[in-house]
């Protein structure tokens, strides 16, 4: 099992200065990169292999000192990631799909390098929550050690630049968790009014943050449409709209950490539906709240949930969740207007939600050929308790578990 683990760090301007003259020579590595791979394609049909690029490197950076002050490792990833944004763009035409052909990376948009030969020991004079990070070719940089990396072995180490400052990305290689025995299950239906409503009747409320900062991103944004384009005043103003966009982000990201911890302290399985959210989002009048609750993102952080606590996450068709009725089987057909379901046939009424999410536990429970969960009421953990608060908003509960002008780099005009 690979996982990630990013702290802050902290370079010094000397330091800042490399990196960012680093990143920008990845980003017109890039570019001639893709250039080549199109005038080769025009002039004879066929694509450039990851491979034959790679083997104009060791050439260029014996003419050039520039290019050779740069780790080998962070020009080879470049071209790597042309190469997967390449095979992306064929899998995609394959299946019929929009395909979007790769596009040449604007100032600015090569935000990251990763390096895969690294130190034996890679965090070094650790004091506190203080520590030094061995990058190569740069040296020690100070890090914030928040969390102590665990025993595997590290992979990569990747420099990210964002609108808040510089983090470090390590992945390291641990043992896989064992699965559990399914001794709890609970069935969720995702919505727009509230966030989650569980198969028990408990329910989380949206928090739409994004909602939330919509005046403050506007305002932000306004005012760079009036700054000129490329000036100081320019730059600062996109800086504080990007650490707007950050912070939202984050907003998310925390949530849906919390919420899923907090799921996985009473249940070991969890169902879900397997939503097509770039459908869903073409309904205009619904595309933004969609993308404001960001259901892709929850689903991820609870397969991490589950991946990491050795728990189960299991998809479902959504298709009749919330028509069926959950006692009798009978569809009643309703709009998303109706908020409540009424079965004429067995005389069942609660909310559209729980009975959506009680279809998405059994339906879980027919898909694995299991029987049904009945979760004991005696169970010391409570869901309400993790959660909702008074007005059934999400706790936050922490997880129980544990520069100048550059060389042309390949040879062809710019």
């Amino acid at each position: 099992m690979i996982k990630t683990y990013q702290y802050r760090i902290y370079p010094t301007t000397k330091q800042r200065q490399t990196l960012e003259a680093i990143l920008e020579a990845c980003q017109t590595l890039y570019n001639q990169a893709l250039d080549m791979r199109k005038k080769v394609y025009d002039a004879t049909g066929e694509t450039m292999s990851y491979i034959v690029q790679q083997n104009l490197l060791p050439p260029l950076r014996h003419e050039s000192r520039f290019w050779s002050s740069i780790h080998i490792d962070i020009l080879q990833d470049t071209l790597d990631r042309l190469d997967k944004a390449y095979k992306a763009f064929f899998e995609r035409v394959k299946k019929g799909e929009n395909p979007g052909f790769p596009r040449f990376k604007g100032k600015g948009r090569y935000r990251s390098m990763t390096f895969s030969h690294l130190s034996l020991k890679l965090i070094r004079n650790i004091r506190r929550r203080i520590a030094r990070l061995v990058v190569p070719k740069l040296g020690h940089v100070k890090t914030r050690y928040h969390r102590p990396l665990p025993a595997g072995k590290i992979k990569t180490l990747t420099i990210q630049r964002k609108a808040s400052g510089w983090y470090a990305n390590i992945t390291v290689e641990v043992a896989d968790v064992p699965k559990v025995a399914i001794n709890s299950a609970v069935g969720i239906d995702v919505g727009l009014d509230s966030f989650l409503t569980t198969s028990d009747g408990d329910k989380v409320n949206n928090p739409r943050h994004f909602r939330k900062s919509e005046r403050k991103l506007g305002k932000a944004q306004r005012r760079l449409s009036k700054r000129q384009k490329g000036s100081s005043r320019y730059c600062r103003q996109r800086e504080r709209v990007a650490k707007i966009h950050e912070h939202i982000a984050n907003q998310h990201r925390d949530f849906h950490y919390k919420t899923a911890s907090a799921l996985f302290c009473e249940y070991d399985t969890i169902a879900v539906e397997d939503l097509q959210i770039r459908n869903m989002v073409q309904n205009h009048q619904l595309a933004k709240s969609i993308s404001d609750a960001a259901w892709g993102n929850f689903r991820l952080a609870l397969e991490s949930k589950a991946e990491n606590a050795g728990t189960h996450v299991l998809k479902v068709p959504p298709h009749g969740t919330s028509q069926n009725c959950s006692r009798c089987g009978v569809v009643v057909k309703k709009s998303l207007a109706v908020r409540t379901h009424d079965c004429p046939d067995c005389g069942l009424t609660l909310d559209r939600d729980h009975n959506a999410a009680i279809n998405i536990l059994r339906a879980a429970t027919v898909l694995r050929g299991g029987a049904l969960v009945v979760n004991s009421p005696e169970n010391p953990f409570s869901v309400r308790r993790y959660l909702t608060g008074r007005e059934g908003s999400a706790k936050p509960v922490k997880s129980p578990i544990d520069r100048g002008t550059m060389p042309n780099p390949l040879g062809l005009d710019s």
